[in-house]
């Protein structure tokens, strides 16, 4: 691969690395939007969740169209959440990133892999409180098998196999115990397997290092919506259960650019709607953001402090 681009500008190589990577993400958003609906992510093709409205190409162009429409549909100028050009913005991002990484190789694919799905997960779980399984347990494979490939982040693949089975078995353990001593939810199955794959993507010895990224930031940004008097005022009611087929409200109202309803978070179709405690937050987005800090920044956060060093 190195061979064929070693004539083509450095600059146009990364411009068609961020450019794709945008792109990408333009899908993510709709991952984002209609997964956790239970709505196909193929068809119908790009719509406006509010009048239905097909986009036309020229209005669906990564990041650019948001800011020519004015954050507003063509057709029922109703607004465009700053989601949209966001995921994208990060989606071109992580694609720039993984290049200037790790070369036009295919673990360079394989990280834009990881980090593309982390994307759509964080974000589908600040919507709707869901990991969804049909994200979480094929990330778990690809990162078995992009560490028997050679190309993970993980160091070997006995390290992302221990790391798969430490991340789910050991943590579905505390969210059991905690389960019962507290008499509710203490940590969420959706996390359990978001963990269980990011031990299988980055190792066995980056579990602890993310888990502790994710408890501090989130106790940070928690003990700051506290102060600032915008956390969850406490549980919501009970919500209509969705009819089939169609998007809960949160994930309406978000895909809207409205703020979403306080009700009842969606989970998987086989369990009871769980209600979040008092000034609750989704964790998963904590975890993700503590995965990519310590896929690229784990050097230095090891050099920094000693203790988590030893980890690397």
């Amino acid at each position: 691969m190195d061979d064929l681009l070693k004539d083509v500008p450095p600059w146009l190589v990364a411009g068609w690395a961020a450019l794709s990577g945008a792109t990408v993400g333009s899908f993510l958003n709709v991952v984002i939007a209609r997964l956790p609906a239970g709505q196909s992510v193929v068809t119908p093709r790009s719509r406006c969740p509010r009048c239905e409205t097909p986009i036309a190409w020229y209005d669906n162009l990564p990041v650019l169209s948001w800011f020519l429409l004015r954050a507003r549909c063509r057709a029922c100028h109703q607004p465009i959440s700053i989601r949209y050009p966001l995921v994208e913005l990060a989606g071109g991002l992580a694609g720039w990133l993984a290049l200037e990484r790790n070369g036009p190789t295919l673990r360079a694919l394989a990280e834009f892999t990881l980090v593309a799905l982390l994307l759509a997960l964080a974000a589908i779980d600040l919507d709707t409180w869901l990991l969804p399984h049909r994200l979480t347990w094929p990330l778990i494979a690809l990162g078995l098998a992009a560490a028997a490939l050679g190309v993970s982040p993980a160091p070997s693949l006995a390290s992302a196999a221990l790391g798969g089975a430490l991340g789910f078995g050991a943590f579905a353990l505390v969210s059991l115990i905690g389960a019962r001593l507290f008499k509710k939810e203490a940590l969420g199955f959706g996390d359990v397997f978001l963990l269980g794959a990011l031990g299988a993507w980055l190792g066995a010895g980056a579990l602890l290092p993310v888990v502790l990224l994710a408890s501090l930031q989130g106790s940070v940004v928690g003990l700051a919506l506290i102060l600032a008097g915008r956390s969850q005022p406490g549980p919501a009611p009970l919500a209509e259960p969705p009819q089939p087929g169609t998007a809960p409200p949160e994930v309406t109202a978000t895909a809207r650019g409205e703020a979403p309803p306080q009700a009842a978070p969606v989970t998987d179709s086989d369990e009871a709607p769980w209600i979040p405690p008092r000034h609750a937050l989704p964790f998963g987005p904590f975890l993700v953001a503590g995965a990519l800090e310590w896929l690229w920044l784990g050097e230095r956060l090891g050099a920094a402090v000693p203790l988590l060093g030893i980890f690397r």
